[in-house]
């Protein structure tokens, strides 16, 4: 922390990071917000999959947290690679957002199954595409990378006749447009969809002493459950996981499905466990889904 005991918070200078960024500073007040360009920001015109997978929205943030020119870094969860550097921990002060996908259509389409016959839809997502294909081989997938208003301009400009987008976006930024949430048996989302994290580093006790006042326990445990789930698996943007959990009544359910890139073949696992054991259940999880053959099933 810098000499006047102002928090520096870094980020990307997305619309939907700002915003996060910001909701962190509400909670701790005398912080200011440094904004980052990260090589995911710069290449847009290639499917991330292609370029490096997720940590090119992280990594230019992580050496500033490194060389101690930032003392936190916000983080949309999902981007965040499922292993992160040795230095850092990760932290969870904020609640969940909703975790489901949206469909953004020409005809306001109601779910995938319902847009009319060889329609085309924008996304980058191999997760997205596999399910998208398991229920409509005829739809046309055209990769789309880009913040939000970018995505939806596609639609707009009837440069695809829909896109999917992540429902806790689309609350955050206040975006007025139609939309139908999907239901999990149609596209269940990627793990810690609508999950803010923030890493900081270990031997930083100031700030572990400030967050840990602050942590969202409900938030923590779907966080550290679903990622175990991928760990396990050696699971990221290049892969067709979904995983998703719920807590009722100190209950967590962690749910996954795994897919061939095609989307013509999957497997499935739910199971449930006390709240506190969230880790362990993913970790479980993700080696029942190995046993099932889900390695082979990523290399088809």
């Amino acid at each position: 922390m810098s000499d006047n005991n102002i928090l520096k918070i870094g980020t990307r200078g997305s619309p939907l990071a700002l915003w996060q960024a910001y909701e962190v500073k509400k909670i701790l007040l005398n912080a200011e917000i440094i904004k980052i360009k990260t090589t995911g920001d710069q290449i847009t015109d290639q499917p991330l999959a292609a370029i490096g997978g997720k940590g090119l929205f992280t990594k230019e943030i992580d050496k500033e947290l490194l060389n101690q020119r930032i003392d936190i870094a916000v983080h949309s969860l999902k981007d965040v690679p499922t292993i992160i550097p040795e230095e850092f921990n990760l932290s969870f002060i904020l609640p969940r957002g909703s975790p489901e996908d949206v469909l953004i259509s020409q005809n306001n389409s109601k779910n995938i199954h319902s847009l009319p016959l060889k329609s085309t839809i924008g996304t980058s997502s191999p997760r997205r595409y596999a399910q998208i294909k398991r229920i409509r081989p005829d739809i046309k997938i055209l990769p789309i990378r880009g913040n939000i208003n970018t995505r939806l301009n596609k639609v707009k400009n009837k440069e695809v006749t829909a896109i999917i987008l992540a429902l806790a976006g689309i609350n955050r930024l206040k975006i007025e447009t139609p939309y139908s949430i999907l239901n999990y048996t149609e596209c269940m989302p990627a793990a810690s969809q609508g999950i803010i994290g923030i890493t900081y580093l270990k031997r930083n006790i100031k700030i572990k002493n400030i967050l840990s006042k602050l942590i969202n326990i409900e938030t923590q445990y779907q966080a550290l459950g679903e990622r175990a789930v991928l760990n396990v698996i050696n699971g990221d943007c290049h892969s067709p996981i979904a995983v998703t959990s719920s807590i009722i009544s100190n209950k967590i359910t962690i749910s996954a499905k795994i897919f061939t890139h095609d989307g013509q073949n999957m497997i499935e696992q739910s199971k449930t466990d006390i709240t506190k054991n969230a880790e362990i259940l993913g970790e479980v999880i993700g080696t029942s889904l190995i046993k099932m053959g889900a390695l082979e099933l990523l290399k088809l």
